[in-house]
């Protein structure tokens, strides 16, 4: 993750979007922060005075909630400062349920999906940026946790702020009128995920003109005059400019016998590395508010600090306060975990929340921008909540120097509040694999399980070795690991699956055989039913669902029947290999429907993809074949390239190495098709009798994967009606 400090470089290579003018529309506003969500301070059932507390904020909270649903919860609604102080001063008796006052929603987000715009002008747009939310997707994969926990996809702040800006845009228009374009945004700097505060971006430049192939909006077509974004990032760069951070950190202000609060601003200077380990000069300004020391539980030691870094490295206020002595609280990666784990465990710090809140920023003038950039950002409900339960004389100390350095506890006026959408895509659940495998037969010496689809048989030079630091490790458990887990005996692969494909995986159980030098010989077993799989008589059925319609180049697939097709294929490291035979037969073919315009899919594409699949007249993504293929050899990628080559032209839907990219993306995007996935699916395998290992054969099918059944579900019915038969014939059912 990138600093919470950290400025971008003057050429940035973030996302680049795009910039319209249109005159604002009618807003929503909300006042934030009237009404502050409380923590249950743990042992507050064992502790008269939490207990009276907790009591009290919940009332609040039920009594300002209860008074907002009375006026109901059309997006026009005003909430402003009176409103909710006259809803937290009712009375409410009810006394139940002091546990579970953090399931009650915020106040202050009374819609979960919406962005506080704090400032807003016809070049930028500042931010309230809420914890635990990246500001732009990048390399960092994230916790599973809350998507297990059955909760939202997490949303980057740049789709957030751009679809909330157009929310805000095109609200009180009618159905009938034209509606501007998506306005799109581009960061001028970052904030840690778990950090909070304000946030800066830009407009994109050059909306509906030549843009340059980077999507770098920096210089003008010319060349002779900088954007929006370039010119901010260099303001925040500038010494006269000053971002102004609040951090809750662990410890007291007192340093080996030295009083940090006396101190007043003073400046840390500590060279720092950034992610690629490179030392950089580093100097940041700090002043320790206020502290207290531990007195019991409801007492933790706790200091408010301030800090305004004047470089942009990588973590450099988090490092440098935990060079001071004082992490900040939830900094899992600079912190003190043992502190950490008692905030989050007991006192109710979120799990992903950094205690740092960028709390306001003042930038110089800029060409485009010449009265400059100043605006405060409303200390986060979590932190406020921290102070007021656990450090109370801490904040009461902390007000007027809050007040005198402008940071504002609480919102003194109303921001535009607008919302953001999900993508259906993300909305479907997500497939999380616990490592199990089902067994679709086992005997004394072989066993043949159901391989899913995204998951490697054995690790290879693709995932990575043990001791390589950039190995695979997120990867899927490997399938003979499973296999062996499940049977608790070891096993050997027999033949093997791609990593995209699914199906009937054949496994023997290893042998110890030793020869007399005590030197491991070959499996026998392995060894008899390779060559079993190797005989004309055995058969490996697959399905797989191609790009096409059945017709290539005025040869009509589906007249044929089964048919040979033996075209040279090339291996792994481009050799072109004569000996390749695969049995084909095309099953059924159709074309589909076009994707509505307003459907939800349609509306999930962005940029050249945007009117992919809703034209009548552009079939690109909409042809789809069921193809049946047996292959007499074994080699690399064999059904792939026969089923893509140009004498078939049937690409496999899913298949990155010989298929169609754009097609792919398209199935992913818009018709649900599992991301890695190729549509490829070992549904039979048939061995003949009479080896030692298996005298009475082989003959094992495979229920087609459930991503596939989703798939062909969703096909028109006479498509399905039409396959049927020929895919009960071997096994297979829809």
């Amino acid at each position: 993750m990138n600093d919470t400090s950290t400025s971008i470089s003057a050429q940035p290579t973030i996302q680049r979007d795009e910039e319209i003018c249109h005159p604002p529309s009618p807003v929503h506003l909300l006042t934030i922060n009237a009404i502050p969500r409380r923590f249950v301070p743990y042992g507050a059932n064992n502790n008269p005075h939490l207990r009276s507390r907790a009591v009290h904020n919940k009332k609040q909270r039920l009594a300002a909630t209860s008074s907002i649903e009375e006026q109901g919860t059309d997006s026009d609604i005003l909430l402003d400062a009176s409103t909710l102080k006259n809803a937290a001063n009712s009375s409410i008796t009810n006394d139940d349920g002091i546990n579970n006052i953090n399931n009650i929603n915020n106040i202050n987000n009374i819609n979960n999906r919406t962005v506080t715009i704090l400032q807003r002008g016809p070049n930028h747009i500042i931010a309230l940026k809420p914890p635990a939310v990246v500001c732009h997707h990048s390399g960092w994969a994230g916790s599973r946790s809350a998507a297990k926990r059955g909760e939202e996809p997490e949303i980057p702040m740049l789709q957030r702020v751009r679809d909330a800006l157009h929310d805000i845009d095109t609200r009180g228009l009618a159905d009938d009128d034209a509606k501007p374009p998506i306005r799109k945004v581009n960061l001028v700097h970052r904030l840690d995920r778990g950090a909070s505060g304000a946030l800066l971006l830009t407009y994109a430049e050059g909306y509906g003109s030549d843009v340059d192939s980077d999507g770098d909006d920096s210089y003008d077509s010319d060349g002779s005059e900088k954007g929006d974004t370039a010119q901010l990032i260099e303001a925040m760069a500038s010494p006269e400019s000053i971002k102004t951070y609040v951090a809750l950190v662990r410890g007291e202000g007192i340093l080996r016998g030295e009083n940090l609060r006396e101190k007043g601003w003073f400046d840390v200077s500590r060279p720092i590395k950034d992610e690629g380990g490179e030392e950089k000069d580093a100097t940041t300004s700090f002043k320790f508010v206020a502290g207290q020391p531990e007195t019991g539980f409801d007492r933790p030691r706790v200091s408010l600090v301030l800090a305004r870094p004047k470089d942009g490295r990588w973590h450099q206020i988090r490092r440098h306060l935990n060079g001071l002595s004082h992490p900040i609280l939830g900094d899992s990666t600079h912190g003190h975990s043992k502190t950490n784990g008692i905030w989050k465990r007991e006192r109710n710090l979120p799990g992903e929340r950094i205690a740092l809140h960028l709390g306001r920023l003042e930038l110089v003038p800029t060409e485009n921008i010449p009265e400059g950039i100043s605006v405060q950002a409303p200390l986060a409900d979590d932190m406020l909540e921290m102070l007021r339960v656990y450090a109370p004389d801490v904040l009461e100390k902390s007000l007027p120097v809050l007040e005198e350095e402008g940071i504002l506890v609480e919102a003194k006026e109303q921001y535009q509040v607008g919302g953001y959408n999900i993508p259906e895509a993300l909305q479907e659940p997500k497939v999380f694999d616990d490592g199990d495998v089902d067994i679709l037969e086992e005997s004394e010496h072989y066993v043949i399980v159901n391989k899913p689809p995204v998951v490697v048989v054995h690790h290879s030079a693709w995932t990575g070795k043990r001791s390589d630091p950039k190995r695979r490790w997120n990867q899927n458990i490997p399938m003979l690991q499973r296999v062996r887990d499940k049977t608790g005996r070891r096993v050997n692969l027999v033949h093997r699956l791609d990593r995209g494909a699914s199906g009937c995986l054949l496994l023997t159980f290893a042998e110890n055989n030793e020869d007399e030098n005590g030197e491991r010989t070959p499996c026998k077993i392995t060894k008899t039913l390779i060559e079993s799989m190797q005989s004309p008589q055995s058969a490996k059925t697959y399905i797989a669902l191609c790009d096409g319609d059945g017709s290539w180049n005025g040869v009509n697939h589906l007249e044929k029947g089964w048919f040979a097709f033996d075209n040279p294929v090339k291996d792994e490291h481009g050799k072109l290999v004569e000996d390749a035979r695969t049995d084909l037969r095309f099953v059924a073919s159709t074309v589909l429907p076009p994707m509505d315009d307003g459907s939800a899919a349609s509306t999930t594409a962005t940029g050249d993809d945007k009117n992919d699949n809703n034209d009548d007249d552009n079939t690109e993504g909409r042809k789809v074949s069921i193809v049946l293929a047996r292959p007499h050899t074994g080699r690399w990628h064999q059904i792939r390239q026969h089923l893509a080559s140009g004498a078939i032209g049937h690409a496999i839907l899913g298949d990155s190495s010989h298929g169609r990219s754009r097609t792919n993306r398209i199935w992913k995007k818009k018709r649900r098709m599992r991301k890695e996935r190729t549509c490829l699916h070992l549904c039979r395998v048939r061995l003949p009798e009479g080896t030692e290992y298996s005298p009475g054969g082989i003959d094992v099918t495979c229920p087609l994967a459930p991503d596939m059944v989703k798939m062909l579900k969703a096909m028109p019915v006479e498509f399905l009606e039409e396959a049927r038969p020929i895919l009960a014939e071997e096994g297979i059912e829809i």
